[in-house]
């Protein structure tokens, strides 16, 4: 590990260049000054064939690296990417989104780059990552479409948690997120600061696929009664812990609906608040 150092792209090459390290299971650089070069070194590397962890978030990485790191096909081991807080866009995304190496990815974390659609759509289209258990793609310029590819995937049957606040996604994209019925085991569902309404609140409240769904967050989007109204008329979440609703258009007639649910015996958190 040497994250929260000051090395940048001449350090990140020399390392990229290794090919002694056939172990190497676990490389951690995060917090750094690692930019593309660097990247691209190390997406590069054919050696380290039991590659299972990749943390590179918060550098300064771009399409360049990312599009090196997505192209390689060499570690078929690889459980853990993260590249948040980098400055990764569509076409370091759909680099990314179309690696078919990657079959034991389990968690995938590009929070807080320049991701829009198009990066979101090829991520969507991706079938060769059934173990995946975690996406995250917060605090980008996701939309409709991106969402839509997203929602449609049927591949990610272990997935657990979809994480989307801060994007730029409407009730297109939250109908399609809703309609899934392959997310069994949809455990945590986060879409703060978004532009979903009460038709995509709808399509969400009425799924009943996710009976595991412990967290949902739809704070800060442009919801009412009728969606709060759906929501609060699940009765398959049983296992619900968190409801986040605040900063929406709820009156009391939709908080009534949700108060009346006796279903989520589970419930600790409900915020209907700013």
């Amino acid at each position: 590990s040497l994250h929260q150092n000051e090395i940048g792209d001449k350090g990140a090459v020399a390392i990229g260049n290794n090919i002694t390290w056939s172990r190497l299971k676990k490389l951690i650089l995060y917090s750094n000054r690692i930019g593309d070069e660097g990247a691209v070194s190390i997406g590069s590397n054919t050696t380290w064939t039991n590659l299972g962890l990749l943390y590179l978030h918060q550098n300064e990485i771009g399409d360049k690296g990312a599009v090196a790191i997505g192209n390689n096909i060499t570690w078929s081991k690889l459980k853990e990417l993260i590249l948040d807080s980098n400055r990764i866009g569509d076409e370091g995304a759909v680099s990314i989104g179309s690696n078919t190496t990657w079959t034991n990815l389990e968690k995938l974390s590009l929070h807080q780059n320049e991701i829009g659609d198009k990066g979101a759509v090829a991520i969507g289209n991706n079938t060769t990552w059934s173990k995946l258990k975690w996406l995250i793609l917060d605090s980008n310029r996701i939309g409709d479409e991106g969402a839509v590819s997203l929602g449609s995937n049927t591949t990610w049957t272990n997935l657990e948690l979809l994480s989307l606040h801060q994007n730029e996604t409407g009730d297109k994209g939250a109908v399609v997120i809703g309609a899934n019925t392959t997310w069994s085991k949809l455990r945590l569902l986060h879409l703060n600061s978004n532009r979903i309404g009460d038709e995509g609140a709808a399509s969400i409240g009425s799924n009943t696929t996710w009976t595991n769904l412990e967290e949902l967050y739809l704070w800060d989007n442009e919801i009412g009664d009728p969606g709060a109204t759906a929501i609060g008329s699940n009765i398959v979440w049983v296992n619900l812990k968190e409801l986040t609703l605040g900063r929406n258009n709820i009156s009391d007639k939709g908080a009534i609906v949700i108060g009346s649910n006796e279903a989520w015996k589970n419930l600790e958190i409900l915020h209907l608040s700013e």
